[in-house]
């Protein structure tokens, strides 16, 4: 194929030429299988591809410990692992991880699912001390996504809800406005003016539209 890549037999870390060549590989392959997850915006690489990653190298995990951390309020596990070159089968790094109940999303794991977790981990982050700057340069995050504890899969801040309204208060009535809403017609409550309420009070001792006061010779 024409566009096709062409994977060497093992990269080598020390030249930077065979990373940046390895790093274009590494994204195909992360990308063509889903092996990353996208946290507040950023893609995080599951240690499957971390995993690649070292294959590409010609290393694989070897694991060396587990440890029970547990006490009777919590599920604990440690573990770690030795990055081994397959070549002369040579210790070329490690690194260890913990996993517990205690954590956001686990609490209610079973306890072979914290050990697991605990292994995954360790195999994820020996590989991010060994070559994390490769995995950055295909273009994810430099932290194995199973590192990441519930609080960074919550989004940055909750929605915030616009405050209600402040209740509308009653504009003060003005004399005049309060004059206008209260000079009816005493007999079939049409308004009226004051000149003419005023006339209508001063002759018939009541507020009178023209139409209702009596006729006058």
């Amino acid at each position: 194929m024409k566009n096709a890549i062409i994977i060497k037999d093992n990269y080598e870390l020390s030249s930077v030429k065979q990373m940046t060549e390895m790093s274009t590989i590494l994204k195909e392959h992360i990308i063509k299988q889903k092996l990353y997850t996208n946290i507040q915006g950023k893609n995080y690489v599951h240690t499957d591809g971390w995993q690649f990653a070292g294959g590409l190298m010609g290393l694989y995990p070897r694991m060396v410990k587990v440890e029970n951390l547990s006490n009777d309020k919590e599920i604990k596990w440690l573990a770690e692992v030795e990055i081994i070159r397959i070549s002369d089968d040579k210790v070329v790094g490690g690194g260890f991880a913990i996993c517990s109940n205690k954590e956001g999303k686990k609490a209610k794991f079973d306890e072979y699912a914290i050990l697991s977790m605990a292994q995954t981990r360790c195999v994820g982050k020996a590989y991010r001390n060994l070559v994390g700057w490769v995995i950055k340069t295909a273009g994810y995050e430099s932290t194995p996504s199973e590192e990441m504890t519930g609080k960074q899969f919550t989004s940055p801040s909750a929605p915030r809800t616009a405050p209600a309204p402040a209740p509308k208060q009653a504009k003060p009535t003005s004399m005049a406005t309060k004059n206008k809403q209260t000079l009816e017609c005493h007999e079939c409550a049409a308004i009226i003016t004051k000149p003419v309420h005023d006339f209508s009070k001063r002759m018939y001792k009541k507020s009178l539209c023209r139409d209702c006061q009596p006729n006058k010779k």
